[in-house]
């Protein structure tokens, strides 16, 4: 392991710093419409009708009585479900239900699919478990109608989980409360605001919305017996996802056949540290100039600029062009930090350097640090921010990992704001041919505002016939996954927690954010960066 570190003195005096007037103007007139709206939640079931259902597989008995759907077995019939005729992808489900005690069990499909080719239509995909026997298996996942049954199997879950399924009410129906969140390969489940399973799989990512009516099985008790769902609503786009919960097990399935980018050997890289220049320069084996030069002042937040295309033709970031000049090439800025902007203000009385270190400065795979204080107005420490940054390549592409660390000094609060986190400038004028696209199918300006658990900004530089590309990947373990992005107008990206709302950090604790960037030329295509987002979810 090789350590150089260059640490900075703290300044004597703080110099007030003074902002140019025309930026003055930019942040005072920023425009309120860029702002992400949250998605409305979207009524499936109208209480009066089954319009926009439809039964398949079984025959059984569905009415609406008192804004409630109800069905009924049928001796003798096959499993039948009461299908939404929409699919969805990603969405949040809410419901209520309530099964007769003496019911085999049920389930809310979700991401299911039914067509001719496979069994002769039998509805296969996601349920989650509805049972109203003492073993206690509702909010579990099953694979209904494949083969591999007990996906998210109840032992999985926790006896909290178990015990919060309300199985019988004498003074009426036992309403039990549903909630769904499936946003790309995760999924995760509650009931009465319980959380009982968190699910990491591809198999299906869109689908119908169905309610099960479960055959009578040949020892369980014979009749017809009555299922109730209620209060049936959705929500898309701006998804409202609840905190992740560190009590509940998580099933990770997903599929080992991944296209792997770091199959092939990794071509050997070094540092340069110039202490003099305050930068961090990356050489590749086969470039005698930096492919990456990390800068790190003593007074100005730490970027990332210039980054060279892995072929070597053409520079992919930009330093404070003329309709941002406060954006640097690849960096991290905050808004709204105890009302402090740290987003547009890059340098003397917002940040001191603390240190610049090279951590692995050869081989295979690089590592290095920065350090910086976030002062406030009086030119104390309000939070301490580390930046680590792991480097590859593999063939043309980068592989760039950044853990960012903040450590509040006092108690901090990030204002809820369209834009705040990581960013990434790209050379951009009006002429510019550009593409972005996400997993979560928003392209260019449509991303605004929107979850993705990764996104790709592609533009064609002076010089190149194909694009040159950067995309960001989000990791699950971030608390805000997955987050919403910010894109401006010209095609500025970067995902922004504060989209959100208020972000606090306690005094004396600290929060660790985690993304892998791409940088590659031509096409990647959609599925090799699904399995890139894979692979970083791996830890690989």
């Amino acid at each position: 392991m090789l350590i150089n570190k260059t640490t900075y003195p703290k300044p004597i005096a703080m110099k007030k710093y003074k902002l140019p007037f025309i930026l003055l103007l930019f942040i005072v007139f920023q425009p309120s419409s860029v702002r992400a709206q949250e998605a409305a939640w979207r009524n499936l079931f109208n209480g009066k009708d089954l319009s926009g259902w439809k039964e398949l597989n079984g025959k059984h008995i569905w009415e609406v009585k008192d804004g409630m759907i109800i069905g009924r077995t049928v001796p003798g019939q096959p499993n039948g479900f009461l299908c939404t005729e929409e699919d969805f992808g990603d969405f949040v489900l809410e419901l209520e239900v309530s099964i007769d005690t003496l019911m085999n069990n049920s389930g809310i499909q979700f991401r299911s699919q039914s067509y001719p080719e496979f069994k002769n239509g039998r509805v296969h995909g996601y349920q989650m478990e509805v049972d109203p026997k003492p073993q206690q298996w509702s909010g579990a996942i099953y694979e209904e109608g494949a083969e591999r049954g007990w996906i998210y199997p109840p032992e999985k879950m926790s006896q909290a989980a178990k015990d919060t399924f309300i199985r019988d009410n004498k003074k009426g129906y036992q309403w039990n409360h549903y909630r769904i969140e499936a946003v790309g390969p995760i999924m995760r489940t509650w009931i009465n605001g319980v959380p009982v399973s968190h699910l990491v799989d591809d198999r299906y990512l869109k689908g119908f919305i169905g309610l099960q009516l479960h055959a009578n099985n040949e020892n369980d008790p014979q009749g017809s017996f009555s299922i109730r769902f209620r209060n049936i609503r959705i929500q898309q786009g701006d998804l409202s996802l609840s905190p992740l919960n560190d009590g509940v097990n998580v099933v990770n399935l997903l599929s080992n056949s991944s296209i792997q980018l770091n199959k092939s050997p990794n071509k050997s890289l070094r540092i340069v540290q110039d202490i003099d220049a305050s930068s961090m320069a990356v050489y590749s084996e086969s470039s005698p100039k930096p492919i990456l030069t990390q800068m790190a002042k003593p007074d100005e937040r730490p970027y990332i600029h210039p980054i060279v295309a892995p072929d070597g033709n053409g520079i992919l970031t930009e330093y404070r062009p003329d309709h941002h000049p406060h954006q640097t090439g690849i960096y991290w800025g905050l808004k709204r930090v105890n009302e402090r902007d740290y987003f547009m203000q890059w340098n003397k009385d917002y940040w001191r350097g603390v240190s610049a270190t090279v951590i692995e400065g050869k081989g295979g795979k690089v590592k290095w640090q920065t350090v910086y204080d976030m002062l406030d107005e009086n030119g104390k420490t309000l939070m301490v921010e580390t930046q680590n940054w792991t480097m590859q390549q593999v063939n043309d592409t980068y592989i760039m990992d950044l853990e960012w660390k903040g450590e509040a000094k006092a108690d901090v609060v990030m204002g809820k704001f369209y834009v705040g986190g990581l960013f990434i400038r790209m050379p951009w004028i009006p002429e510019t041919v550009g593409e972005i696209i996400s997993a979560s199918g928003h392209q260019g300006m449509e991303l605004e505002g929107n979850r993705a658990i990764w996104s790709d900004i592609g533009i064609k530089l002076d010089g190149r016939e194909d694009f040159a590309h950067i995309a960001i990947f989000d990791h699950p373990s971030n608390k805000a996954f997955p987050t919403p992005w910010r894109v401006d107008s010209q095609m500025g990206m970067g995902p922004s927690r504060q989209i959100l709302g208020d972000w606090k950090i306690a005094a004396g604790e600290s929060e660790t954010i985690r993304y892998r960037m791409l940088v590659y030329n031509g096409e990647m295509g959609k599925a090799k960066l699904v399995e890139t987002w894979k692979d970083f979810y791996r830890g690989n």
